[in-house]
């Protein structure tokens, strides 16, 4: 890729519920993340883009169907844009999940989503829009601050917000932004 924008999805049910989820079908967007999802769209809209990726779960499928429809670009769907893997705690409230390390209660590890996220931005050419999760996004962008993860604890990605890396100079250009600058625009036009 030359250039990506990291989107993450809109506020869902899982979010609202305080729930960790991947389950593919079962939380969608809340109104409020309709809204917000259509707020990026309106901002990405005038950029261009070759493609926009989305993982396969429902929140950033529907995320990613609202900005296609308003850039009116080809939607993939690609599975390592996925949420991260939650192991036994999926589902589980937030609240019940032990303040451990990630490797200790058996979940997807940093450097797995920080491994395939980076094998997904590799392997697409031009510049696209991926729609993802929190966890993956930040793992994402912690590659190109040449972060770990307890260094990556202070970014945060909020719905609907868009990161913007510059892959051909590995140089991040925004970081959970809900606004597109003029800047950034003019790497997109």
């Amino acid at each position: 890729m030359e250039y990506v924008i990291l989107v993450r999805h809109g506020e869902s049910m899982t979010n609202r519920s305080g729930i960790l989820s991947r389950e593919m079908n079962k939380y969608g967007l809340t109104d409020n993340g309709i809204e917000q999802a259509k707020f990026t769209a309106y901002q990405l809209k005038s950029m261009n883009f070759d493609m926009i990726i989305s993982s396969p779960v429902l929140r950033a499928r529907e995320t990613a169907r609202i900005i296609a429809n308003e850039t009116n670009l080809k939607l993939k769907i690609d599975d390592r844009a996925i949420e991260s893997d939650f192991g036994q705690y999926e589902g589980m409230h937030i609240n019940e999940i032990p303040m451990k390390p990630r490797e200790e209660l058996g979940m997807e590890t940093f450097e797995s989503q920080q491994a395939r996220m980076i094998d997904l931005i590799d392997s697409y050419n031009g510049r696209c829009i991926i729609v993802s999760h929190a966890f993956p996004i930040r793992a994402a962008i912690s590659y190109y601050l040449n972060m770990d993860e307890q260094e990556s604890f202070g970014i945060e990605i909020r719905y609907a917000s868009m990161s913007a890396i510059d892959v051909k100079n590995k140089r991040i250009l925004s970081i959970g932004s809900l606004l597109i600058t003029d800047r950034i625009k003019k790497r997109f036009s």
